[in-house]
């Protein structure tokens, strides 16, 4: 070995050296990179699987968001619903008090001028009879005796009222 210039105590020491120093660096510089390393891609794995939960998450949430939007739309049209049917029956209501308010205010027009009616030909009636029984006065006092008078008034008094019922 020494004819090609290898000399083997330097070999043999050179051996020796690169064992202590990858001995020295595996110790103190391969194992922490690699646990670094390792390290490191655990993170970047859970950084990963946290997103993807958080993303899953978030389609969750908009799923639920939609949700809940639309039932709150279907909820807000069935009370705008609710309240149109409620208001177009008040108004219905409304409309058929007032009516008939309008109806009992007309018959008790009705039955007012028919009362009002009935007096005043009861009224017309006895100023007839009362204006009749003066002209027969006068005319019977200057023809007829005071008792045939009497008789004749109370006679056609008796007549005029029983047309008058």
């Amino acid at each position: 070995m020494e004819q090609l210039g290898i000399e083997p105590k330097l070999l043999l020491a050179q051996i020796v050296n690169f064992l202590i120093i990858a001995f020295v660096l595996t110790k103190l510089l391969y194992k922490p990179i690699l646990a670094m390393l390792e390290k490191r891609k655990k993170e970047i794995a859970q950084g990963l699987e946290l997103t993807e939960k958080m993303r899953l998450a978030e389609e969750k949430y908009k799923e639920k968001e939609e949700k809940l939007l639309s039932e709150a739309r279907r909820e807000a049209r069935t009370i705008v619903e609710a309240a149109e049917k409620e208001a177009g029956e008040v108004k219905k209501s409304l409309t058929l008090e007032a009516q008939r308010e309008a109806a009992v205010i007309v018959e008790k027009g009705r039955k007012e001028a028919e009362e009002l009616r009935v007096r005043m030909q009861k009224d017309v009636g006895r100023a007839a009879a009362q204006l009749a029984a003066g002209m027969a006065k006068r005319l019977l006092s200057q023809v007829v005796s005071a008792d045939m008078q009497h008789k004749l008034i109370a006679k056609h008094l008796k007549q005029l009222e029983s047309m008058k019922e």
